[in-house]
């Protein structure tokens, strides 16, 4: 019979608590990693905007901004929570596009008054109407000078796919190419884990 000594056992003991210990911190510390770059989009993507267009395109030109980013978007719209949740949550998304565009969130059911580039001012819901928004979400790019020079029409569906757009916006390739065509350039094709819009679905 062999005997064991109990300073074996509690050293057997400590190993196995280093090999259960150390994966789970290993776990934990990814987990806070990733958590860290998370951030509220209300916060760190939109800015507080009092509706006033015009105004905030020349602050847009003031900064050195290319431009604001206008997302029409409904409290019942799952696709726009998805992007909130999954896209616009995200640090490097949120860094990149304050730093080129203003974001001013858009309710397309809301009662607030915005100002638009030609003086009329409107509830949000008749003024998603005077831009002939008629679905959530749409993202609308809007140059210096008040045009609308994109509209891309339903979820983004990944940062990597938002931040390509940005990409197509900021390098003016939008007036010889389709988003779908540089976004398959560079190598960028639907995702069958992720939500599709109907309008997305349609043109698939």
């Amino acid at each position: 019979m062999v005997k064991v000594k109990l300073t074996n056992i509690r050293h057997l003991q400590s190993e196995w608590r280093a090999l259960f210990f150390v994966p789970f911190l290993f776990t934990a510390l990814s987990a806070l990693a990733t958590e860290s770059d998370i951030r509220d989009p209300q916060e760190y993507f939109f800015i507080q905007s009092f509706g006033d267009l015009p105004e905030e395109l020349q602050k847009a030109r003031k900064q050195g901004k290319q431009g604001l980013l206008l997302l029409f978007e409904a409290e019942d719209c799952r696709y726009c929570l998805a992007m909130h949740k999954r896209v616009l949550s995200q640090k490097q998304v949120q860094d990149w596009y304050r730093q080129r565009f203003v974001g001013i969130a858009v309710d397309i059911h809301g009662d607030v008054e915005i100002e638009d580039f030609d003086g009329i001012t409107l509830p949000s819901k008749v003024f998603a109407e005077h831009r002939r928004v008629f679905m959530t979400p749409v993202l609308s790019f809007i140059d210096l000078n008040g045009n609308e020079i994109y509209r891309h029409l339903g979820m983004v569906k990944s940062p990597e796919e938002f931040l390509l757009m940005g990409e197509y916006i900021a390098e003016e390739h939008y007036f010889d190419t389709e988003f779908k065509v540089f976004a398959k350039r560079k190598g960028v094709e639907n995702n069958a884990d992720t939500l599709v819009t109907p309008i997305q679905k349609s043109s698939q």
